[in-house]
């Protein structure tokens, strides 16, 4: 023997509790257990969920009802350009441009009835009024 072997101390093995089976499995249980509790909604998380469909949806339906105006008045304003321009060259006579008096008349109060009807249409249809 050597004298590093004589004078080497026994090394000291200490152990941690062991834990017992029973506890694991009750661990692995309540690992197992939350997912399944998630995937099961409650019904605050049901109420939470419909209240954010309901939310998206009137923000989408502002945004359809925005666009929408915003197109008729952009259609109705080149429609109007068009009944003034058609005027200028009727009462000025550019370019021989002629209408007799009751076809020009016609065109101007039927664009003008079409106009005041489809704005009355799109605002009593897109802002309805709220019931109470």
């Amino acid at each position: 023997m050597s004298a590093l072997d004589e004078h080497a101390s026994p090394q000291k093995v200490t152990r941690q509790p062991q834990t017992t089976i029973d506890e694991v499995r009750n661990q692995v249980a309540g690992a197992s257990a939350t997912p399944r509790e998630q995937a099961t909604p409650t019904p605050i998380d049901e109420k939470k969920r419909k209240q954010k469909i309901d939310n998206d949806n009137a923000e989408k339906d502002q945004r359809l009802k925005t666009l929408t105006l915003v197109l008729l008045f952009a259609f109705l304003t080149l429609e109007t350009i068009v009944i003034f321009v058609l005027a200028f060259f009727q009462g000025f006579g550019y370019n021989k441009f002629h209408l007799d008096e009751w076809s020009f008349k016609l065109v101007i109060l039927a664009t003008l009835g079409q106009i005041t009807a489809m704005l009355t249409i799109a605002v009593t249809h897109l802002f309805p009024k709220k019931k109470n």
